[in-house]
């Protein structure tokens, strides 16, 4: 490290510091109190559109549970499971604790397996926030090498990391404007062929958007001084709210250290939108001697041209009675003239400065003007390099619909940050085309990736491709028509699956003109467009033609035999089409001897049908207030009768005889969701199953508001109408009924206020005007009694919606006090928050500020992902802990995770 010259910075390398001490104009200045660099901090969580999310801080490699606040920042920290799924937890080597060493540096996560390997941090559009991570090898894989690797954020280089040795620390600091397209921040490492990367802690910090401007791009820090603190000791939070570090720098021989009169307001110190903490202001230095000019350099490390945001602070801490105005120079150019400091209150001077391509320094030079009656001073200084956000950015539609296809079917290649960018290093199988300002992903090869169930919807979002190969797996259900729509598709590969039904008209016309290359080979039950309707009606020529030809006895006995067995199966598959008659019904549920529940609507009873298949029939009652003496429309019956998606209970039939009206579904062997959540239950759920059950019952609601024409909206939905499979699959029963049974006999659905009470929509209350919010609020309600374990409607205290119940839980943020009880506390932090938050903001009063369900679907699916990563991670360091006869220490200080932690 370069020594200080006439009051000059060092030379050390961006935003590093040393686990053995900073040196400064010769004195050596070890670690103050243990540096916290992880957790929830800050605004805490709110009610609605408030944020939840005001520091992210990380302790990478710990494992999971090991969430802990540290005693002297109060900044609680957590581990990284949820943020990666790549990695493998070690400690460093003994030989590098010593006493006083932050917590964060003892373990680390290291990526020996692929090229890059990213962390996702959640992060509203447009917002600014500070982006810390931090590096000690110490040793920890016994080869005594310090790696070189580089860091990424998004799809820009952010800085090169590198060591002097194994004891050292390195830290990259970085400001960054998280684009308004965009609800992830992505931090990656790229292996260069220097080792393997690592990473010790990563943080966040929200900041205010009026503070660190750029016309565009982000602001890596160069520097961050304190002048004039005497203390060995860094500033940071909670002295500094947005946990800015800052290094303190002794006066040289050339400057004399001055601190503020006792009479100073602190918070009058820190009194504008930067914030700069009261000890950082509440010192500064001055030239000695009565010299007019207060001169430093700071040494730039690699000489090249390079554009510098610069930012100065002053507070007059002397006196109020003398004028002090200061003109700024930056290598003998003026930067900035006539500065004027204010008594007791902070300036913050900026601006940017271009460095030329041959120059090792950066000259300052603070000069007293003709006008000022007191020598030139400086409290702090931030300098920051510009770097330029240039990445081609994905349309945040495409992003969402990529990342809903790696959830929906557990994607396990690796797909980790921005799939596009760095153009290097995009995600495994996926083709990008880049123009100036944007990507486009163009092909997609998802060949024998053990993909299941219906296609996902959110293929549609990929409206670029070109090509898509979903080959050799085992999708199922019909073609979907969207595929026809996707405009630049050329190449159609759905081979070796099991789709059924016949191929879309629009896609096999594009087929035929030659305008796309289909391939279906290999699905047995899937069928050209017009040889569906020939197969249905090849018997009735079959039968002409052997009458015709007089064949013998035998052969027409042989075939009539064949018909009448193809009838019988024809007829057991119509039967679970047909409107069934009431005698019908009789016969299938035994005279309705077993009765399996009553809702708002009528009854339920246990049945079979002829080919033995159980089934649930609902005799819908007319004297309910809901009822009616007939259904609204044939046609809206069998339309319901026609709605099908994986996570709706199926509607096999119907009966509409007079006053006998009933349907028939689909039976649910594990009941209704209230159940298995009652504490009556010994069973209880985990937090993973309870996530899967909302994502199911979300992915039905979404499908009746958004893939249903006309939209289908429920009206009652409540934790009685999800029911589950034997394999505990969430199904969403009883949607369409309240369209069907309007109470006067007309012609439309009622404006008479119905539902279930603690779920029904206020505004729908107070208007009678029902539509898809509603169901959202409803919905939102669902996901409060998931993650609380609570009902709708509390006993205790005496009839208090769960809702009005939540709210001021939520604005203590006190997350284990939310959480089921019965989880007892295994859950990941982050999940249950997001999770609360998405319930939140289902339940806004203020409809348009209500989520829509693709949203609640998306943020569901991103909480199982981040459970499941975190449950991965803890069995993985069971294995290797148990493995290697590792001791690993979870910390049991505090148990408050997950909202402000800040008292």
């Amino acid at each position: 490290m370069s020594a200080i010259v006439g009051g000059g910075i060092g030379g050390r390398r961006s935003g590093r510091t040393s686990q053995k001490g900073l040196a400064l104009d010769g004195v050596l200045l070890t670690w103050g109190p243990p540096v916290t660099l992880a957790s929830w901090v800050g605004s805490g969580v709110g009610f609605g559109r408030r944020r939840l999310i005001g520091f992210i801080s990380i302790d990478c490699g710990i494992p999971k549970g090991s969430d802990y606040k540290d005693k002297d920042t109060t900044i609680a920290y957590t581990s990284d499971a949820a943020y990666t799924n790549a990695g493998t937890n070690y400690n460093i080597s003994s030989a590098y604790y010593e006493s006083g060493t932050p917590g964060q540096l003892l373990d680390l996560r290291s990526f020996p397996q692929g090229i890059r390997n990213c962390y996702t941090l959640p992060q509203d559009g447009g917002n600014k926030c500070l982006i810390r991570a931090t590096f000690m090898y110490g040793n920890y894989d016994s080869k005594n090498q310090p790696p070189q690797f580089a860091l990424y954020l998004d799809g820009d280089q952010w800085d090169t990391i590198m060591f002097d040795d194994a004891s050292d620390v390195v830290q990259a600091e970085i400001i960054h404007n998280v684009p308004a397209t965009t609800a992830y921040i992505h931090v990656c490492l790229v292996d260069t062929g220097r080792g393997t990367p690592f990473i010790s802690a990563l943080e966040l910090r929200q900041l205010n958007n009026s503070i660190y401007q750029t016309q565009s791009g982000s602001l890596k820090l160069f520097r961050r001084k304190d002048f004039g603190l005497i203390a060995d000791d860094k500033v940071r939070y909670s002295a500094d709210v947005y946990d800015r570090i800052w290094i303190p720098d002794n006066p040289s021989s050339t400057w004399e250290a001055f601190s503020a009169s006792s009479y100073h307001n602190p918070d009058a110190l820190s009194a504008n939108d930067y914030k700069p903490p009261y000890s950082v202001m509440a010192t500064a230095v001055r030239p000695v001697n009565g010299s007019n000019s207060l001169n430093f350099w700071c040494q730039v490390d690699y000489p090249k041209q390079q554009l510098y945001n610069v930012y100065m602070y002053f507070a007059e801490i002397g006196t109020a009675e003398q004028e002090r105005e200061l003109d700024i120079y930056i290598n003998d150019a003026p930067w900035s003239l006539g500065v004027a400091t204010d008594f007791s209150r902070p300036v913050t001077v900026n601006g940017t400065y271009s460095n030329s391509a041959d120059s090792r320094k950066l000259d300052f030079s603070i000069r007293a003007t003709s006008q000022s009656t007191l020598p030139p001073m400086l409290n702090a200084l931030e300098i920051y390099e510009m770097v330029k956000d240039d990445f081609p950015l994905l349309l945040a539609m495409v992003v969402e619909a990529i990342r809903n296809i790696k959830s929906a079917y557990r994607v396990e290649k690796n797909w980790q940050g921005d799939p596009c960018v760095p153009m290097n290093y995009s995600w495994d199988n996926l083709q990008c085309n880049y123009d100036r300002n944007s990507a486009r992903i163009i092909s997609l090869n998802l060949s024998s990736s053990s993909l299941s169930g219906n296609m996902n919807f959110s293929f549609s979002g990929l409206t670029s491709l070109e090509s898509l190969d979903l080959s050799n797996n085992n999708l199922t259900g019909p073609v979907p028509d969207f595929l026809s729509e996707l405009p630049f598709l050329k190449t159609l590969n759905l081979s070796w699956n099991n789709f059924t039904g016949s191929i879309p008209p629009a896609l096999s016309k594009k087929s035929k003109i030659g305008s796309l290359t289909l391939s279906t080979e290999g699905n047995l039950h899937l069928c050209q467009v017009d040889s569906c309707a020939k197969k249905k009606n090849s018997v009735v020529p079959t039968i002409a033609s052997i009458a015709s030809c007089l064949v013998i006895v035998p052969v027409i006995l042989a075939i009539w035999w064949s018909l009448k067995r193809r009838k019988q199966q024809d007829e057991m598959v119509e039967e679970k089409k047909r409107q069934f008659t009431h005698s019908e019904l009789k016969t299938i549920t035994k005279n309705f001897q077993n009765p399996l529940g009553r809702g708002a609507f009528g009854s339920v009873y246990s049945g079979q049908l002829t080919d033995s298949t159980q089934v649930a029939v609902k005799m819908l009652s007319p004297t309910s207030p809901q009822g009616s003496k007939q259904f609204r429309t044939e046609a809206s019956v069998q339309l319901l009768t026609k709605v099908h998606h994986r996570n709706l209970v199926s509607i096999i039939g119907y009966c509409n005889e007079g006053q006998h009206m009933g349907l028939v579904y689909e039976y649910m062997a594990n009941g209704t969701i209230k159940e298995h959540l009652s504490e009556k239950n010994p069973k209880i759920l985990s937090w993973e199953k309870r996530l899967q059950i909302a994502c199911d019952a979300a992915e039905g609601l979404a499908y009746l508001h958004d893939g249903c024409n006309p939209p289908i909206i429920h009206r009652d939905i409540k934790t009685t109408n999800l029911l589950l499979t034997e394999n505990m699959q969430a199904k969403v029963s009883d949607f369409g009924l309240s369209r069907l049974m309007p109470s006067d006999g007309g012609t439309h659905v009622s404006s008479v206020v119905a539902g279930t009470r603690g779920y029904m929509d206020p505004e729908y209350i107070t208007s009678g005007k029902m539509n898809e919010k509603s169901d959202i609020y409803s919905f939102g309600v669902v996901l409060l009694e998931l993650i609380t374990g609570k009902p709708a409607v509390l006993e205790i205290p005496e009839n208090t919606l769960l809702v009005n119940w939540i709210v001021p839980m939520v604005e203590r943020a006190e997350i284990k006090e939310i959480m089921d009880w019965r989880l007892n506390s295994d859950f990941d932090t982050y999940s249950a928050w997001k999770a609360l938050e998405t319930a939140m903001e289902c339940v806004e009063c203020n409809l348009s500020q209500r989520l829509v369900m693709r949203q609640v679907v998306a943020n569901l699916r991103e909480c199982l992902e981040m459970e499941k990563a975190s449950v991965r991670v803890w069995k993985e360091n069971e294995v290797h802990n148990s493995a290697s006869g590792n001791i690993v220490y979870v910390s049991t200080l505090g148990s408050s995770v997950g909202g402000p932690s800040a008292s």
